[in-house]
């Protein structure tokens, strides 16, 4: 039987990772230790260890390379993936003011079109911008970039 934690521990690993991500203490590139010692570390289940670390891969402070590991995100590293190549594309149009705050995004229709690539890869990208906060959805409508995203 498994231990119960309580609910938001998952926040709190975040958090504890968060820190030793921009401190230095994982270097950019560096790997992080794997799912079952970050579980022994904080005495949680695997689940609650992958639910964190999903967060920090959402926020883009962290890498996944399949079969490999989880890798501290290098600033410097160019997008590899065809979603992350969009999603970077459509973070600089924000930042750069080519979408203001409360503009419509392209769909995942017309991104997948104009890209070239599937709608799931589309949407991916713009969940990645969802996840870091610079855009919101509005069911049936579309997404948008968000009215309160620092410039």
């Amino acid at each position: 039987m498994t231990r119960r934690t309580a609910w938001g521990t998952y926040v709190y690993i975040t958090r504890v990772l968060r820190r030793r991500l921009t401190d230095g203490t994982y270097a950019p590139g560096a790997r992080l230790p794997s799912e079952a010692a970050l579980c022994a570390e904080f005495g949680v289940v695997r689940r609650t260890v992958r639910r964190a670390l999903s967060a920090l891969q959402a926020e883009e402070l962290i890498t996944v390379r399949a079969g490999v590991g989880r890798f501290a995100q290098d600033p410097d590293a160019q997008p590899c993936t065809l979603t992350e190549r969009i999603a970077a594309n459509l973070r600089h149009q924000i930042e750069t003011g080519r979408f203001q705050a409360g503009d419509a995004l392209p769909s995942e229709n017309q991104l997948a079109r104009r890209r070239g690539v599937s709608r799931s890869t589309a949407r991916a990208a713009l969940i990645t911008l969802e996840a870091a906060g610079l855009v919101t959805c509005v069911h049936g409508k579309g997404r948008y970039v968000r009215q309160d995203v620092p410039t």
